[in-house]
């Protein structure tokens, strides 16, 4: 019989970060997300990433 369940990520992500934004960022966040059929989690995770790269 095979598990039940979501199969395991390849990189496990444990950390879970909390962010306060103004009423008006989020929604320009949210807006954009669903734009580009994405999740907040995505964009968060993929403009921290783009800010870090552009600074090497």
């Amino acid at each position: 019989m095979s598990k039940a369940g979501r199969p395991k990520a390849e990189i496990k992500k444990e950390k879970v970060v909390s962010v306060r934004m103004k009423p008006e960022d989020y929604a320009k966040v949210k807006r954009y997300a669903e734009s580009s059929n994405k999740t907040v989690t995505q964009v968060m995770q993929e403009g921290v990433t783009k800010l870090i790269d552009e600074d090497k």
